[in-house]
């Protein structure tokens, strides 16, 4: 079943493009088996089970969130899960209300403790608003918090601040002139303690996706903002200091929509972000990833894609300097829809890629490395029950 279950395709050649001020250059890449799966899993219930991020723990374990139905959920929980660097589940916390339930993000407080974020109808509202957590190493819950006015909040990312606070962003139609969604930025304590909280916008839709912190103690957040028409939006990234304070805006695109899903910190105080693009020459949409230093100036812009949809989800840095980029594919395999990896030297360029899945819709969401350096990629399948489930993938660079 093992062998069937998953597989993976590319050809021998994959396409880069770089993107340069007045010009695409596309160059051939050789693909190379730099990484291979140590083991692929399958978690979850006769209902639908999603893994949508992954942080890293000691001795090679890792905390993973999603959204999950199955295993006595009201109506949809956001669930956290442990594993073992092997594999096997430690144990796993249901969070969130009677009402709907969604998890989005996870990272580490500066006491070791698990961050979690999503959204959740909590109170007595129809409402979502966003939802905060603080968990123990196993598996317990220090506090929770919601966030949010009389309309609907969504979860970007979340992290930890050194005075053992927690940074938190996402978008809110609550706090705007009109409905439209506005960059939602909030500072809590290390008790859960509401600190400070504003919107950044303009009069149409500015959306923040996730959030990363720099070698420097510096937070980035990624995301879109909406130019001049529907369907039109652009690239969005913003650097803030701990407290949530805007240092400075970076926007740029296309005619077309442009936007940023992921991103992770570099070891030089800048950010790698990745994301989907149907400007610069895409046919569809294309996966796109991006370097960016610590004050704003693009170092290289890359986009890979074929025939149809390709899509960046996450990104992490490998131990070697480089990254691993997880996302989606309807191009590549042989479902209608494949979770698509791909491994980049520090300078952009493409060392290996693959498509894991079946039949069916195949997404990875999430990715981090290891204390062990290993890579876990999470995300979802629907392959190989009828609902969705959990799918994990641990990674090892070949020698």
């Amino acid at each position: 079943m093992k062998n069937k279950l998953w597989y993976a395709l590319l050809g021998v050649l994959a396409f880069s493009i770089t993107i340069n001020a007045d010009k695409a250059k596309v160059k051939k890449v050789v693909k190379k088996e730099a990484y291979h799966a140590v083991w692929q899993r399958i978690y979850g219930g006769t209902e639908d089970d999603i893994a949508y991020g992954v942080v890293a723990l000691e001795n090679g374990d890792s905390a993973i969130v999603g959204t999950c139905k199955s295993y006595g959920a009201q109506r949809t929980d956001i669930c956290v899960t442990r594993m073992s660097a092997d594999g096997a589940m430690k144990w796993r916390l249901w969070l969130g209300g009677k009402k709907k339930d969604e998890g989005k993000a996870i990272a580490r407080a500066a006491d070791g403790n698990i961050l979690v974020l999503g959204r959740s109808k909590f109170g007595k509202r129809y409402d979502y608003d966003l939802y905060v957590a603080k968990i123990s190493l196993d598996g317990k819950k220090i506090w929770e918090k919601s966030l949010g006015g009389e309309r609907d909040e969504y979860a970007g990312g979340i992290a930890g601040t050194d005075d053992g606070g927690v940074l938190v962003v996402g978008s809110s139609e609550s706090y705007g002139k009109k409905a439209d969604k506005d960059i939602y930025i909030a500072k809590l304590t290390k008790e859960g303690k509401l600190v400070s909280a504003h919107t950044v916008g303009g009069k149409k839709e500015d959306v923040a996706t996730a959030l990363t912190r720099t070698r420097d103690g510096k937070m980035v957040l990624v995301g879109y903002r909406e130019a001049s028409r529907t369907g039109n939006s652009d690239f969005l990234i913003m650097q803030l200091d701990q407290n949530g304070k805007q240092r400075w805006v970076k926007t740029f695109g296309g005619p077309y929509e442009d936007m940023l899903f992921g991103v992770t910190a570099t070891v030089d105080n800048g950010i790698v972000a990745i994301g989907s693009t149907r400007s610069y020459g895409s046919a569809q949409s294309d996966l796109t990833v991006m370097k960016i230093d610590g004050k704003g100036k693009t170092i290289w812009h890359k986009i890979y894609g074929f025939k149809y949809y390709e899509y960046g989800e996450a990104v992490a840095t490998t131990r070697d300097g480089g990254f691993m980029l997880v996302g989606g594919t309807n191009t590549l395999g042989k479902g209608n829809h494949s979770a698509y990896l791909l491994a980049l030297d520090r300078r952009g360029e493409l060392i290996w890629s693959h498509v894991y899945g079946g039949e069916r819709k195949d997404v990875a969401h999430g990715v981090a490395r290891m204390s062990d350096g290993s890579i876990i990629v999470v995300g979802e399948t629907e392959s190989f029950k009828p609902a969705k489930n959990f799918f994990i993938i641990k990674l090892r660079k070949t020698k």
